[in-house]
């Protein structure tokens, strides 16, 4: 970032060199990917898609929308599922998926920072780090180039084609979010276009709210005014609404905002010191209950795990299906029938010389003390094994959204209902009954995976009629309702977006809801960014 101080900045616009696409035929037949995101929602139409290049072009698009009331919506990889990138008032798209440029690298004490456009794909960021293949020059990049040491960027969503800014915006995590925490915990500094078409500079450290408000010095005139939120938020891992803490940095309250508050151009995140392995695997237990003690130990008995991932018996009989299906070129194994399974990571840290064999001595410990069987355990070091175990971990997931896939084509309106609730690590075991209790009342055909190291299951719901989607939905509300009850979020990692805002009212009583209207209001008054995402 400029060694400028955080405060909002007058941009001269600047529109040539920008391609911008008008023509509403042109959009409804070429460019329809633009008009719907991995919810499988689509907008009828927009009136214009622009691709900047440059800051200078979000400020010029920004500044016509304003000038004109029109609304905006913005377009990154459109990876999300919560239709936060559909375009539902028309108006104009925004996509930044021209903007993938890595800009800077920085060292600071003792860790280095890259400055990065905001399209840039996490898949590329990290293979460009692994082989320390960037164009940057400068002092910091040559050294990170010719360091014996690899350093990376922990934030591991699942789908890795997403992108920098639109993971900012979204506070994304990961399995390994157990271990490394959320994108919020690795973002410095941000460079974000405002609704009016100025730009706003913050850097972490810098501005902390004071008296109930951030005060941001604005270049040429009266300084923006914006109320700080006073609600608590809960101690788990979450991703529904503004983020509040008391006396909160000005840069969390755009981490996680949906995109609802401005457009972020560029952003600069910490890298950290990569581990010299990683050792992984997957532990079979008779029965859930027997599961998830294994969490529990592992999580406070030094294993010190990266991730830990859930697999149901339901989950298991589908992955060994997609299995027998694919034939002897599968690259999963054959899975044998247990009632619960569960994946674990571990990191090796530098200096240990025989680390494999001692860390896989603790998790085959854990998993017999746990009435698990060690000798069917699968373990994996070595690239391919580990490439193996990541299929066997995203089959699932791909297998649940075909089967969904082919009953819409026999009635369109259904789809898939999926929990993304978190609950506090002591209320994991009351979690997962009541969700037994409830799917087994209603009698649904689900499976249950996830990042139980976070206490954050995905029920997946398989509606197979008008009658059980209703009753699914039903469920879902109930579900979200417990998790809040014990001190939970009903959404873990994937926000709300357009299509869960009633669940949003669940987490917050109204009057938490205006304070992010009011939030909102401050920054675009014309409420012109991203209408009808989270408020």
């Amino acid at each position: 970032m400029d060694p400028v101080e955080t405060g909002v900045y007058r941009v001269e616009p600047q529109s040539d060199g920008m391609k911008a696409v008008r023509d509403t035929k042109a959009i409804a037949g070429e460019y329809q990917d633009y008009l719907k995101d991995e919810s499988n929602v689509h907008a009828a139409e927009v009136s214009a898609i622009f691709f900047p290049r440059s800051i200078e072009h979000i400020c010029a698009v920004l500044r016509e929308a304003a000038e004109r009331a029109v609304p905006v919506t913005v377009s990154g990889a459109r990876t999300g599922i919560c239709a936060g990138a559909v375009p539902g008032s028309g108006g104009y798209v925004v996509s930044l998926e021209k903007m993938n440029r890595m800009l800077s690298i920085d060292r600071f004490a003792e860790r280095f920072e890259l400055r990065s456009e905001c399209g840039l794909r996490l898949s590329d960021l990290s293979a460009r780090l692994k082989s320390k293949d960037f164009p940057l020059e400068g002092d910091a990049a040559q050294e990170l180039r010719s360091s014996k040491i690899s350093y990376f960027y922990p934030p591991d969503p699942t789908e890795t084609t997403a992108t920098l800014g639109g993971t900012v915006a979204t506070n994304a995590s990961g399995a390994r979010t157990l271990f490394y925490g959320p994108t919020r915990e690795y973002v410095v500094g941000l460079e974000i276009v405002l609704p009016e078409g100025n730009l706003l500079r913050i850097r972490r450290g810098e501005l902390h709210a004071e008296g109930g408000v951030f005060r941001i010095a604005r270049e040429g005139g009266s300084p923006l005014i914006i109320p700080a939120p006073t609600y608590e938020v809960p101690d788990t891992k979450h991703s529904a609404g503004l983020y509040s803490r008391k006396g909160m940095d000005l840069i969390d309250l755009f981490i996680g905002s949906e995109g609802i508050l401005g457009i972020i151009a560029t952003v600069t995140v910490r890298l950290l010191q990569e581990p010299s392995g990683f050792a992984s695997g997957v532990a079979f237990f008779p029965a859930e209950d027997a599961s998830l003690s294994f969490v529990e130990r592992a999580r406070s008995g030094g294993m010190s795990p990266l991730a830990l991932e859930y697999f149901d018996s339901d989950a298991l009989l589908m992955l060994e299906e997609v299995r027998v299906s694919q034939g002897p070129t599968s690259e999963i194994p054959a899975i044998p029938d247990f009632g619960a399974a569960v994946y674990f990571e571990s990191a090796l840290r530098s200096g240990q010389e025989d680390g494999f064999s001692q860390v896989f001595a603790g998790w085959r410990r854990l998993i017999q003390e746990c009435s698990g069987d060690p000798s069917i355990c699968w373990g994996a070091m070595e690239k391919r094994d580990l490439l193996r175990l990541k299929v066997f971990r995203h089959s699932l997931p791909e297998r649940v959204n075909m089967i969904i896939a082919q009953k819409k084509l026999k009635n369109p309106r259904i789809h898939k209902v999926g929990t993304d609730m978190a609950v506090p690590d002591n209320a994991l075991e009351e979690m997962v009954h009541f969700y037994r209790q409830q799917l087994r009342q209603e009698q649904l055909r689900t499976v249950i995976f996830g990042h139980i190291g976070n206490n954050h299951l995905h029920v997946n719901i398989i509606p197979e009629s008008d009658e059980e989607l209703a009753r699914a939905k039903a469920l879902y509300k109930k579900f979200a309702q417990k998790a809040v009850s014990l001190g939970g979020s009903v959404s873990a990692e994937h926000g709300i977006g357009k299509l869960k805002k009633e669940y949003l009212l669940i987490q917050y009583p109204e009057q938490h809801i205006e304070q992010m209207r009011a939030i909102k209001l401050a920054i675009d008054p014309g409420r012109i960014l991203n209408p009808g995402d989270m408020i």
